[in-house]
């Protein structure tokens, strides 16, 4: 930036809330839980981050780098917006001056100026500084006022003791910040589906753990594969997560008398048995899956319902009303699409074919008996890993577990 005022202006990224502004008293909890976490994601960028009147103001410090950290923000849950822009002094003039050389050093034809007072008690009403303000601007460089569909937008934001000034906007993700609605399990597979529906899971404000069941042959496996890499890219905007490791080895042993028709329905069911138990040993309230109703032939209601029956806690099932192409579009703007399709050893893809797409549940849960998996569950439950993004190590003595659940 160029111009008058250069050691008092500066550069810095304008952040908006999204349901955080209507949620009354737990506001300013929120939008510091929303500030904290805008931090953890800047990492080793370690930015000034503050609240100005219900804006977080992340300034960078260093120069370079601030619309990839835009980008990054604009994925955080709780983020409806942000603008790459200027913290300047409350002097309409300098105000003036930093908004002309924008739009000479950028060489639009036309522009727009809308702007907001925040402190209401500032003399220039909001339609009279972007009058002036657009005039100016107008002169100065030649362009003319196009509020349909201008080449650059200057919002101005009227504070107590400042302006801000930014031309640059973001759309955010909406929802709430990641740590305001408790924490969940989502089991996490190698594929598309899973990572978003935990993602959707940290944008309701969850702290989200994962579980991920593998075929591989060790779990440090696990750790050079595509899943940590999921894991990680999840876990920039829910920093408490970890991921949890566990064998697919016990199921596998136990269902080889299973009716091959059934092996799906089977291993659905072992899956949130076992998530079930960690869920609860993790003060986790709820298991959330990438299910999405009739996405495949297996995903059907009758397949769902033999899955949980008689599970103590809840299922959470973000993608239900979601189609491929929605989920996809989501995952390409995660930058999880990539990896998700690359290749993996998923337990899925070792499942017997031509499953019975609408189970019943009676049936299910004879073959279960018959094939003893809830002893398969207990025998995984004692080899589960835990990998907190650094460190892998065996999850716990699972002869300690609390009795506040026992498995049917």
């Amino acid at each position: 930036m160029k111009g008058g005022g250069e050691s008092l202006t500066r550069e810095a990224l304008i952040v908006a809330a999204s349901e955080i502004m209507v949620k009354g008293r737990l506001r300013p909890r929120l939008l510091r839980l929303l500030a904290k976490n805008i931090a953890e994601i800047a990492g080793d960028r370690r930015p000034k981050i503050y609240l100005l009147q219900g804006r977080v103001i992340v300034e960078p410090g260093s120069a370079g780098g601030l619309e990839e950290l835009a980008r990054m923000i604009s994925l955080t849950p709780g983020v409806r917006w942000v603008r790459i822009g200027y913290v300047l002094p409350r002097d309409y003039e300098m105000l003036q001056s930093l908004s002309e050389t924008l739009a000479r050093e950028a060489g639009v034809k036309t522009i727009a100026v809308k702007a907001l007072r925040s402190d209401k008690s500032y003399p220039k009403k909001s339609q009279d500084i972007m009058a002036e303000l657009g005039a100016r601007i107008c002169r100065a460089c030649g362009a003319r006022v196009d509020l349909e569909n201008p080449e650059m937008t200057f919002w101005v934001s009227v504070q107590r003791d400042s302006f801000l000034l930014s031309t640059r906007r973001f759309e955010g993700v909406g929802g709430l910040p990641v740590g305001s609605s408790g924490k969940v399990l989502a089991l996490l597979s190698g594929g598309i589906d899973s990572p978003v529906a935990a993602w959707l899971a940290m944008k309701r404000g969850c702290i989200v753990d994962m579980l991920h069941i593998y075929a591989l042959p060790r779990p440090e496996d696990v750790l050079t594969s595509k899943v940590r890499e999921i894991f990680l890219r999840l876990k920039n905007f829910s920093q408490p997560s970890k991921l949890y490791l566990a064998s697919y080895h016990h199921f596998l042993q136990a269902s080889l008398t299973a009716n091959p028709r059934l092996e799906l329905a089977l291993f659905r069911r072992f899956m949130l048995k076992l998530a079930e138990v960690v869920a609860v040993e993790t003060k986790a309230k709820a298991i959330v899956t990438g299910d999405s109703l009739a996405q495949v032939a297996s995903q059907t209601l009758e397949s769902m319902h033999s899955a949980s029956y008689g599970l103590k806690l809840q299922v959470l099932r973000p993608l239900i009303g979601l189609d491929k192409e929605e989920i996809t579009n989501l995952s390409k703007r995660l930058n999880l699409f990539e990896l998700s399709i690359s290749d993996y050893k998923d337990c899925c893809s070792i499942i017997s074919k031509h499953p019975i797409t609408h189970p019943r549940l009676e049936n299910v849960l004879a073959e279960w008996e018959r094939t003893r998996l809830d002893d398969a569950v207990e025998r995984t439950l004692q080899e589960i890993y835990v990998f907190d993004g650094s460190r892998l190590s065996l999850w716990k003595d699972i002869s300690t577990r609390s009795n506040s659940l026992q498995l049917e």
